[in-house]
């Protein structure tokens, strides 16, 4: 009986030495593609954006994930608008930065968020100069997502998104949009 036990004891501290939980890092950094429509009666704000994003994480506490997203853009402007061509695509950038709560802490993360967002079209004007003013959009924005660890390190994130582009003395502008990231954690 004495083997037995001395037996028992030491398989489960040998088992129990090498049982872990699954632990994840503080910092991320991303690679996504997305897809983004702007509403607005605005003819010299694209119509819609296609984004590759660069992410930027950190983990700070309780659930609490604070991130910057910058995107490359290629966005298409309505017929009409006031460029050299009078549409067709231009480019854009901005960025996102906010903080998002996780409801989970593990492999599978849904999550809410709330950002500050902005948008830059580089869109040269009939006259052949750029107007910063009226190609800048920026306003509050919110989010939803869910994330999912296919690695220690290695997670995949859907997200969608609604901007509000805070418009004085000019037609309101929102966006919807959504991005599929792939994420490493250091």
């Amino acid at each position: 009986m004495r083997i037995a036990l001395k037996l028992a004891l030491a398989f489960s501290l040998a088992v129990g030495s090498t049982a872990h939980a699954t632990s994840f890092a503080n910092r991320g950094l991303g690679l996504g593609i997305g897809f983004m429509k702007l509403f607005t009666d605005d003819s010299s704000v694209p119509d819609w954006a296609a984004p590759l994003w660069l992410e930027g994480s950190y983990y700070a506490e309780n659930g609490f994930d604070v991130y910057v997203r910058i995107p490359l853009a290629l966005a298409y402007v309505k017929i009409g608008a006031p460029t050299t061509s009078g549409a067709g695509i231009v480019v854009a950038t901005g960025g996102q930065a906010g903080v998002r709560y996780l409801f989970l802490e593990e492999s599978f993360r849904p999550f809410v968020s709330l950002h500050l967002s902005g948008i830059y079209v580089i869109r040269p004007t009939q006259q052949g100069t750029i107007d910063v003013g009226s190609n800048l959009l920026a306003g509050p924005g919110v989010g939803a997502g869910m994330e999912y660890f296919v690695g220690d390190s290695v997670s995949l994130q859907l997200r969608g998104f609604f901007d509000w582009f805070i418009a004085l003395n000019s037609p309101q502008r929102f966006n919807l949009g959504a991005t599929l990231t792939v994420a490493t954690y250091f």
